[in-house]
């Protein structure tokens, strides 16, 4: 995967070529463009419907499995009126953009037109993420970190952050908050491991914000700072490690963090 771009200056080739280009970004908040213009003044709704038919373009899902959806304790009329108004809504936004439907109606599937070529910053993403796992598993670490730095900067923000009440968003939302702090948790190790602890203990702390429960987390940003000579910062961290874990899970640090910090303690190599 690539790095999502905005398609900026490519109007003129895909006008002459007849397709349109949308670039999608679904980490954080929606955004939308259409040959390299941004799409503005949609609400709500049709913004969630356009990112659900995106998301399962490959899969083609009928009309029914997504006012099931997007609407999932409405009843069929409701439904298929809230459907309609969503689609007349996106129709209508992007149009502004491109003078061209985007979002055809067949069979009984709404879905995107088969000359939209679509761009996906969460494809890039995950497709970064895997080399990066895959270099790493094959001791290339240079090439895994740089992998890795590529998806850790496409995440800018969870999954359609812009639409928490949408049930259907959920558990994809959930999954790729976990498989970023998974991302943070391989890159900082790597970073550790080649020496890097200023950025280490920096990915540490990101990863800290996120899910401040990960006991490994604590171990690797002590670790940066006993290593950088700052033994007195890897102590405050494990006060902060008991304090957060007596807090939210009511348990202690385990074993190996208790050694470290007896080790960092005695001033012993970490």
């Amino acid at each position: 995967g690539r790095p999502v771009g905005t398609g900026g200056g490519r109007a003129g080739s895909t006008a002459a070529t007849g397709q349109v280009e949308m670039a999608v970004h679904v980490l954080g908040p929606l955004s939308v463009t259409v040959n390299g213009r941004l799409v503005r003044g949609w609400g709500t709704r049709p913004r969630s419907l356009l990112a659900y038919l995106v998301i399962h373009r490959a899969d083609l899902p009928p009309r029914e499995v997504v006012t099931e959806a997007l609407w999932p304790r409405a009843d069929l009329p409701a439904a298929r009126n809230n459907i309609q108004v969503a689609v007349y809504g996106a129709r209508r936004a992007l149009r502004e953009a491109v003078d061209r439907q985007v979002i055809v109606f067949e069979r009984g599937v709404y879905r995107l037109a088969a000359d939209v070529m679509v761009s996906i910053d969460l494809d890039a993403f995950e497709g970064h993420v895997q080399a990066g796992q895959r270099f790493a598993d094959a001791a290339r670490v240079e090439a895994a970190i740089a992998e890795l730095e590529a998806a850790v900067a496409l995440y800018r923000g969870d999954f359609l952050a812009d639409a928490r009440s949408e049930d259907w968003a959920v558990l994809r939302r959930e999954q790729l908050r976990l498989a970023y702090l998974d991302a943070l948790d391989r890159l900082s190790s790597l970073y550790l491991e080649t020496g890097q602890y200023s950025v280490c203990a920096l990915l540490c702390r990101q990863i800290l914000e996120r899910d401040p429960c990960r006991e490994d987390a604590h171990r690797r940003l002590m670790r940066s700072y006993a290593r950088q000579g700052q033994p007195h910062l890897a102590l405050l961290q494990f006060r902060t490690c008991i304090d957060i874990l007596a807090r939210e899970l009511r348990v202690a640090p385990g074993p190996a963090t208790a050694r470290l910090h007896e080790r960092i303690r005695r001033h012993e190599p970490v």
